[in-house]
């Protein structure tokens, strides 16, 4: 079980690599960081549970700092590297994708027993 979990987030890792490089090509205005935040968050911890199989709350911690971490690399080459100030509007979307991936990965995960309404 843990080679799973392991392995899930090593996945999500290289992913939040990928779409930092992909994300820091656009420039983190408008609307830009209130809808590409929580989307990466929600890809990062789809990759978790899916690979990973587990809604531990500390993986559900871990994917949420990957998410925020590949936001925060990407406002960093959008800012030329470094150059130019990092945007605020950055730290926004790093937030709304922590929160949404530690929602995703340690978020309610289906009815637990006989669903309402069925049974003798």
């Amino acid at each position: 079980m843990a080679l799973r979990t392991g392995t899930g987030l090593i996945v999500a890792a290289l992913v939040a690599g990928l779409g930092a490089l992909i994300l820091g090509e656009y420039e983190f205005e408008g609307m830009l960081p209130f809808v590409a935040g929580p989307l990466f968050g929600l890809v990062i911890g789809e990759i978790v549970v899916g690979v990973g199989r587990s809604r531990a709350v500390l993986v559900g911690v871990a994917a949420g700092v990957l998410a925020a971490s590949g936001i925060a690399w990407a406002g960093w080459i959008d800012s030329s590297e470094g150059i130019e100030p990092v945007k605020r509007l950055v730290w926004v979307a790093a937030a709304l994708a922590g929160a949404a991936a530690l929602a995703r990965v340690v978020g309610r995960a289906g009815p637990r027993g006989p669903a309402a309404g069925t049974g003798p």
